[in-house]
């Protein structure tokens, strides 16, 4: 599938009045919303997945457009609700795709921080995706504008999008078969996992589409010193508005082949990942998958830069 994230450094308070704005673009871009979105899961509605019909479709619009939690500091500690938000490491989380155990490409995926008086450097996420055969229906071009569009509300730190791989279950029993096809077809990004991240001012690597905030934007130097470092023929630097950038590499998302690619498989991709390097986020030895070595996640990690 191809997807689109946003890193947000706010509690769901702050995004909450953007939220519907922010579904009816994606709807708005996909176009038969029904046919395409048949399911949802939020945990504070029902444990499981529940079909969305219009009775429910009300529920989850008035759900994400309402800030339900006040700051925790303010909370008893030995309230429930204290217990179950700290436990869970969210506040919202909204998820709303085709059939959940045969996805279909289509998703629109939300979760919130917990909200602190002093928060750390976790950020709320949004992301949404579209299947493959939508380039081909509708071009690139219509992805970078839904891009945009989703951009164009969105307070982030920094976002993305490009291919990407979906795991609606079985995560860890299929990445150990892909091993060699993730070295080889580097363009391909794994998803994190549905928590809320730890990123501060770094960035989740590089990919097709590179949106960097304010922060970020300011330190790597501005959008005409980012520019200016930037040869790649096919690679553009688009100023946004609010102190924001777009870097693109090339017309349409690669996934790149190791061997085939003459002289160096998604040059625009390493060159970005070179000038970046200072601030994309760095590998842990926490972060090995399940039944890859420590050096095997470390290579793939760091797939644009050895």
């Amino acid at each position: 599938m191809v997807r689109v994230v946003f890193y947000l450094p706010h509690d769901h308070k702050a995004l909450a009045p953007v939220m519907q704005q922010l579904l009816d673009t994606y709807l708005h871009h996909i176009g038969d919303a029904r046919s395409k979105l048949t399911t949802g899961y939020n945990p504070d509605i029902n444990e499981d997945w529940i079909p969305l019909t219009a009775s429910t479709w009300k529920i989850i619009r008035e759900h994400l457009e309402r800030p339900r939690f006040g700051y925790l500091d303010d909370m008893d500690e030995d309230s429930t609700w204290f217990w179950v938000l700290t436990k869970r490491g969210f506040d919202t989380w909204m998820q709303l795709t085709g059939d959940p155990f045969d996805p279909s490409g289509h998703e629109f995926r939300y979760i919130s921080r917990l909200p602190w008086r002093e928060p750390s450097s976790e950020h709320s996420r949004l992301s949404v995706s579209v299947p493959i055969r939508f380039i081909t229906d509708h071009g690139p071009d219509k992805v970078r504008e839904l891009a945009l569009a989703l951009a164009e509300h969105l307070p982030f730190t920094t976002g993305h999008a490009g291919l990407s791989l979906s795991f609606t279950r079985g995560e860890s029993r299929l990445l150990p078969l892909l091993k060699d096809q993730l070295i080889r077809h580097p363009g391909w990004d794994v998803p994190i996992a549905g928590t809320t991240v730890h990123l501060g001012n770094q960035i989740d690597g590089v990919h097709w589409l590179n949106f960097l905030g304010p922060s970020v934007l300011e330190a790597v130097g501005g959008a005409q010193t980012l520019r200016s470092r930037l040869s790649a023929p096919d690679t553009t630097v688009q100023e946004l508005t609010g102190g924001r950038a777009l870097v693109t590499l090339g017309a349409a998302p690669l996934a790149g082949d190791t061997k085939m690619d003459e002289p160096e498989p998604l040059l625009a991709y390493r060159e970005l990942a070179r000038v970046l390097e200072p601030w994309l986020q760095p590998f842990y030895p926490f972060n090995t998958w399940s039944d890859f070595t420590e050096e095997e996640t470390r290579r793939w990690w760091r797939r644009f830069l050895d």
